[in-house]
């Protein structure tokens, strides 16, 4: 486990507290109140720090006497291969043993595990011989279990039967306290001033984000003689930085959606998330969708609201889309025009 993500070290505020309350709570009582515990949200919010604190209290608190095993999906699914290739009954058993005999079992990036039928069915039962054992479980992922496309629905129903619950991105007091957090762990020197000013200049940035922009301040002030990131150090690097003068672009928005398939398609706005079922509105709206979901990293069931549908509505035209990438090229190359379109 990666020494520097700690729970002293995550910043807790209230877009994140809940699930930081959990897994504290998963760490300091394994298999108690809340397992299974399922953490999902976008990317660079935290998912994986949390993962990592977990355990290094676990270490901490039980001096190695509980066996403790973090994967990502990635590397179980491999692992799983990796033993039917080998076709030896003891590779099997070294498997199960590894993953069956643990006392708690994180498993990061679960969305993965999607179209992969065999690994999906060895999880399950690693799943139930864990939870039946009263052993932690922990997952993690971009999305909801109800949301992880070409999963099996007993899996599904079994990583959402425990506590479920999302990291968004952190609010403008949160930012000013991840940016401090951050200073003082790096120990640099920033004027006071300095930190609401990014806080709110930042405020389309996840995490991961912020930390980049910090480091990128510090060494651009060391480049140029100073010692301390001043605000007129800060104003420069923010006017004139191609990354973050394109933020805002970069962040891609609901908006740039909706107007990059209404100008491909020819239609209005209003049309495209009215009520009209009309045969020439149906696929605009369906690909919206899908592309929400793909780009923007929300909850379907907000997806659908956007559309004024509900939540079953949404998957649905979420799934169709993805299945017709598979098999139609002419959607795969609309779909890469559409996204060219979002970008630029």
């Amino acid at each position: 486990f990666n020494p520097r993500y700690t729970f002293n070290n995550f910043v807790v505020g209230t877009t994140n507290q809940v699930i930081y309350a959990a897994a504290r709570s998963a760490a300091e009582q394994p298999g108690a109140r809340f397992n299974p515990l399922f953490i999902y949200g976008g990317v660079g919010l935290g998912k994986t720090h949390l993962l990592h604190a977990i355990g290094n209290h676990m270490w901490e608190v039980f001096k190695g006497k509980k066996k403790i095993v973090y994967v990502t999906s990635e590397t179980f699914a491999n692992d799983f291969i990796d033993t039917l290739r080998t076709g030896k009954e003891k590779g099997t058993l070294e498997f199960r043993k590894k993953y069956r005999q643990a006392d708690v079992l994180m498993v990061d990036d679960i969305q993965f595990l999607s179209n992969k039928k065999a690994v999906q069915e060895e999880f399950f039962h690693t799943f139930n011989d864990l939870f039946q054992a009263g052993k932690q479980i922990i997952t993690a992922s971009d999305r909801p279990p109800r949301e992880i496309a070409e999963l099996e629905e007993r899996l599904r129903s079994r990583l959402g039967s425990g506590f479920v619950q999302d990291i968004q991105k952190p609010d403008y007091e949160t930012r000013v306290m991840i940016i401090n957090k951050k200073i003082e762990l790096e120990n640099y020197q920033f004027e006071e001033n300095v930190v609401p000013l990014l806080a709110e200049k930042l405020e389309k940035y996840n995490i991961r984000e912020i930390e980049g922009v910090l480091n990128k301040l510090d060494l651009y002030a060391k480049l140029h003689g100073k010692f301390v990131v001043d605000t007129a150090v800060a104003t420069e690097v923010l006017a004139n930085s191609h990354e973050l003068e394109l933020s805002v672009g970069r962040v891609i928005s609901q908006d740039k959606i909706l107007d990059a398939v209404c100008t491909k398609f020819g239609i209005k706005r209003d049309e495209l998330i009215g009520k009209k079922r009309n045969k020439e509105l149906v696929e605009p709206r369906q690909i919206s969708i899908y592309l929400m979901w793909k780009k923007l990293n929300i909850p379907l069931t907000a997806i659908s609201k956007i559309f004024n549908r509900d939540h079953t509505t949404a998957i649905h035209a979420r799934d169709k889309i993805i299945e017709q990438i598979k098999t139609d090229e002419q959607m795969k190359e609309l779909i890469d025009e559409l996204e060219e379109m979002i970008v630029n």
